[in-house]
């Protein structure tokens, strides 16, 4: 066990252990290690980043016994800006798939959401005033975890009716009278392979509820990151 495990274990000694608490165990060692990897790739030694990590993070009170405070707008800001990344890079995907053709309405659907997503990122951006990003609100950590857990699901339910429902379109009648199956050449396999893999560009929504916590770390009034 190394050294950031080992002060979560000790911050999370003394509460009940449960699915709540390893959670959020998994979730804040993940958001350390990622401030570890960001300070050393800056070239700050390996010992010094770990310490660094560690001093800001000496109590989880805040996230277990109630809803912790934060500064919301910041906590906005930064959550619509990983948006914007996520929504982006699902957008980049869909271009070189549009040759085909079979993506082009998601591409626009997809950059119209980056655009949006823009825009409020650049309004908000705009104001910088203390009274506006030192407001504080607090966040139900609790309820969210159970949101979380819910669109994930949601997200597995989903994967799994698209893809039952794109094999039995397109290969039901080979598996129902057990006909073999050819593909020929590479654009036959990227024309049938593309159904499959497009739904999995949705990854994005569950994936941003999961940077949610380390956001809200982050901008938890009392706590400090340095970027």
């Amino acid at each position: 066990m190394n050294r950031l495990q080992q002060h979560v274990e000790h911050l999370f000694s003394g509460y009940k252990q449960n699915k709540q608490t390893k959670e959020l165990k998994y979730e804040i060692v993940s958001n350390l290690e990622a401030k570890v990897s960001d300070l050393t790739e800056s070239g700050m030694a390996m010992d010094q980043a770990i310490s660094i990590a560690i001093d800001h993070m000496d109590s989880i009170d805040g996230l277990i016994d109630g809803n912790p405070q934060v500064y919301i707008h910041r906590f906005q800001m930064e959550l619509v800006q990983i948006s914007l990344m996520y929504t982006l890079l699902a957008w980049i995907l869909t271009i070189p798939l549009g040759i085909l053709g079979t993506t082009r309405p998601l591409s626009l659907f997809l950059f119209m959401i980056v655009i949006i997503l823009g825009v409020v990122f650049l309004l908000l951006n705009r104001n910088k005033r203390d009274l506006w990003l030192n407001k504080i609100s607090t966040f139900p950590v609790e309820s969210f975890l159970r949101y979380r857990r819910m669109v994930w699901n949601i997200w597995g339910i989903f994967m799994v009716v698209s893809i039952t429902t794109t094999t039995a379109l397109r290969f039901g009648s080979n598996i129902w009278f057990m006909r073999p199956i050819h593909i020929d050449g590479p654009y036959q396999f990227a024309v049938t392979a593309i159904p499959f893999l497009l739904p999995m560009i949705s990854i994005i929504i569950p994936l941003l509820f999961n940077s949610v916590l380390g956001i809200l770390h982050k901008y938890e009034v009392g706590v400090s990151y340095e970027d």
